[in-house]
């Protein structure tokens, strides 16, 4: 079985490549891994990372556009992706990349006309059923009609697929966790590292408005004063978040920290209570699956989020779910946990246990297994695509 998986988040040695990794470490597969050269990441630019002694082709691909207009990463594509097609031959293509992107489109274009038998994946973390602009909407669906399997990341992603005319099969497959990384330590030890005390509510994240940040400082203030928050991350809501946390009902409460690399963040979820995402659905965006969660509840940590997408799929026994944009339940929710220490371990320890199940990077490199596996060997009932098969769930 010879996989190309492309995706530019698999640039990153910790983000994105532990899924080829675990892939290729599957009987029967031979992956090739192409990524962008650079890539414009949160205002950012981004070098491909070499991976350490990997057991797949690692390409590296110079890619056109990787920043244009307000799409940026979706008018991106590989010039000389066609070469890589006619010399490796893949029998699956995997496109980890979102099904309206000029990628996509240039992919499946390619492979009818140099290899009509490969099969190809499409994957998408999209769960709002928007008209998107010009010409967008005409590359997501081009890409449906020629996709063989679409894989999304939460039941919402899925039926906007259905809603958007993909009639092939499809299925859910979560966002994964590095759980040799992520795993409990020592609560103690974690806290005195960060200088922490009392109930520690956290949130780790880009700080933006969507995110609910100022409904988690609120719902806090709530809070008796032994319950405390810590907020790690950059992003514009930063300097609103500093002098929120100077009001008096919060005054030496709030801790705020800048963005720490992934390898830091097990201590950090290690010393928290309980990790909260309050996510906030706007016109044109809800929470698309939340992978802080799962980091959290690898390492036993309990969680609270709102009902903002896929969050509540997520969080599942390992924790508590409240109404998005509702301080006081928020604030309930925490209440809750910080009253019953009992309740709270044994509901991190419930999504412990759901967590390496289900959403280890093995996992989900099984299901993906499965899935091209699956495509491969059902009958081709049109000449691009499986058009009458039903999903799967």
């Amino acid at each position: 079985m010879r996989i190309l998986l492309i995706s530019h988040t698999c640039q990153s040695i910790t983000e994105g490549q532990p899924k080829a990794h675990a892939l290729a470490s599957l009987p029967g597969v031979t992956l090739r891994l192409l990524v962008p050269d650079r890539w414009h990441r949160y205002g950012q630019w981004r070098l491909a990372q070499k991976p350490v002694n990997p057991s797949f082709e690692f390409q590296i691909g110079k890619v056109r556009f990787p920043k244009v207009g307000p799409a940026q990463s979706y008018l991106h594509y590989y010039p000389h992706l066609a070469d890589s097609l006619r010399e490796f031959r893949p029998d699956v293509i995997d496109l980890w990349e979102e099904p309206w992107s000029l990628l996509s489109v240039h992919a499946s274009r390619l492979r009818d006309k140099w290899l009509p038998n490969a099969k190809i994946v499409s994957e998408t973390e999209q769960n709002i059923d928007k008209k998107l602009p010009f010409p967008f909407e005409r590359f997501r669906s081009y890409t449906l009609r020629h996709a063989d399997f679409a894989v999304g990341r939460s039941a919402e992603a899925v039926a906007v697929l259905r809603r958007k005319g993909f009639t092939g099969p499809a299925q859910v497959v979560p966002n994964a966790v590095d759980s040799e990384l992520f795993r409990p330590m020592d609560r103690a030890t974690c806290r005195n590292q960060l200088n922490l005390s009392g109930f520690v509510v956290g949130y780790v994240g880009r700080l933006v408005e969507e995110k609910g940040l100022l409904d988690l400082m609120n719902a806090v203030a709530l809070c008796p004063p032994d319950i405390n928050l810590l907020l790690v991350g950059n992003g514009p809501l930063r300097p609103i978040l500093d002098q929120q946390s100077r009001q008096p009902n919060l005054a030496r409460r709030v801790t705020l920290l800048d963005a720490k690399p992934l390898a830091d963040l097990p201590e950090l979820m290690n010393a928290l209570d309980v990790l909260v995402l309050p996510s906030q659905t706007t016109p044109r965006w809800k929470e698309q699956f939340g992978r802080v969660l799962i980091e959290a509840l690898a390492c036993g940590t309990p969680v609270i989020g709102s009902d903002s997408g896929a969050i509540p799929d997520v969080v599942g026994n390992g924790g508590l779910i409240f109404p998005e944009r509702n301080p006081a339940a928020l604030a309930d929710a925490i209440r809750q946990l910080h009253r019953d220490p009992i309740r709270a371990r044994a509901l991190g320890e419930s999504g412990r246990r759901h967590t390496l199940q289900h959403c280890t990077w093995l996992a989900v490199a099984r299901k993906m297994h499965d899935i091209y596996e699956q495509v491969l060997s059902a009958p081709q009932t049109s000449p691009h695509a499986l058009t009458t098969a039903r999903a799967t769930s």
